[in-house]
């Protein structure tokens, strides 16, 4: 809830605090200061409520931040101020945040509170559903298709490898994998992979909205932001180095011949994914794609859980091919959007897969780093 607060709205609200004309005060920390708009907007993890207040209003609340003396400023201000937690007696001693802002900090806090209650379109608001509608109709839809990354191309297998693992063999056979035999992975193996992860699998007419992918992973509106950009070191047939897979043709655009696993570990921070791996792909997100469909902050949040379905896809159709996957979310993005050619804040690195040949544990074939409990934990 935003609640507003204007110095002629304050200087009606009653008396003033005694505290807030007998102490020093300091603002509340955290504190987020937002301009949406007209409006400036103050919030704080450790408080229930949103405040906005005009340009002289936060300028004394920000003033805060080292501490005022209340002499001179207006009491009522002040007294709404202190009422709605954002000006605190200076000598308070504030209890520790509750987890888990504690460890993510207040931009998670601020993600999570603009995520919260956003207004969608309903089919039951007929005025509101024609604007949508119009504003679909005005705004150029975003091509499915990423631009291409080269004017050559490496077009790769359509033949599929058997995949007759019973479902529920994959599902309990999924594991993590973070260490792989240095073997080359099959082509058909690796095409395959590329295909039912990243490739449509059947086309929907969509009208207005354009014609639609339909690939093996979900995704809000089938808008499937999700583009690949595969590091090969170890695959038959293909000369490693840095592609766009274009999903459409099913190849591999040349993007950098001289990328070595060492500067992949680097971009994932040194995490030994890749010592060894047969390739890695990492997942950019044409934002576009989905905001041009879905103008509400929360879309943010759809577009990151459609890779997690991306990813999920991506491994356990690494295990019905005989090969391990493993994911991560460290990425050096600084570092990896000059590389790949990719133009921020539009293209979004989202995800980093590595996959080769696992090595495994003879006896029960679970991942090599997995290590059993022998005794009875303390509590689970």
């Amino acid at each position: 809830m935003t609640e507003q607060l204007t110095a002629v709205g304050a200087a009606r609200s009653g008396a003033g605090l005694q505290a807030a004309g007998s102490c020093q005060l300091r603002a509340v920390d955290p504190l987020v200061i937002e301009a949406c708009g007209d409006k400036i907007i103050l919030s704080s993890p450790r408080l229930a409520r949103r405040l906005s207040v005009g340009p002289a209003i936060a300028g004394i609340v920000l003033q805060g931040r080292d501490g005022i003396d209340p002499a001179g400023l207006p009491a009522a201000v002040l007294e709404r101020l202190c009422e709605a937690g954002f000006l605190i007696d200076a000598r308070q001693q504030p209890d520790p945040l509750e987890s888990p802002w504690r460890e993510w900090g207040t931009t998670a806090w601020s993600f999570y509170r603009r995520m919260r209650d956003t207004h969608f379109v309903s089919k039951g608001t007929p005025e509101a559903m024609r604007e949508y509608v119009d504003r679909i109709a005005t705004v150029p839809r975003p091509s499915s298709l990423r631009a291409c990354a080269s004017d050559r191309i490496l077009l790769l297998p359509r033949v599929r490898c058997g995949l007759d693992v019973p479902f529920r063999t994959v599902l309990e056979g999924r594991r993590t994998h973070r260490h792989f035999k240095d073997e080359p992975l099959a082509l058909d193996r690796f095409s395959d992979l590329l295909h039912y992860t990243f490739a449509p699998l059947r086309f929907a007419d969509a009208g207005e909205l354009g014609t639609l992918q339909l690939r093996a992973a979900a995704s809000g509106g089938a808008r499937h932001e999700t583009e690949a950009f595969v590091f090969v070191f170890n695959v038959t047939s293909v000369q490693p180095g840095l592609y766009h897979y274009d999903n459409i043709r099913h190849g591999l655009e040349p993007i950098n011949e001289n990328v070595s696993r060492a500067d992949l570990e680097d971009i994932t921070h040194r995490q030994g994914f890749f010592q060894n791996a047969s390739f890695g792909v990492l997942t950019v997100a044409m934002a576009e794609r989905m905001s041009w469909k879905y103008p509400h902050p929360i879309a943010y949040r759809m577009m990151l859980q459609n890779v997690g379905h991306v990813a999920q896809v991506f491994s356990m159709t690494a295990m019905a091919l005989g090969l391990g996957a493993s994911l991560t979310g460290a990425v050096k993005e600084s570092v990896a959007e000059p590389l790949l050619g990719i133009n921020p804040p539009g293209e979004l690195i989202t995800f980093a897969l590595a996959c080769g040949k696992p090595v495994v544990q003879p006896e029960d074939g679970l991942p090599y780093a997995i290590r059993l409990p022998r005794t009875a934990p303390d509590y689970y």
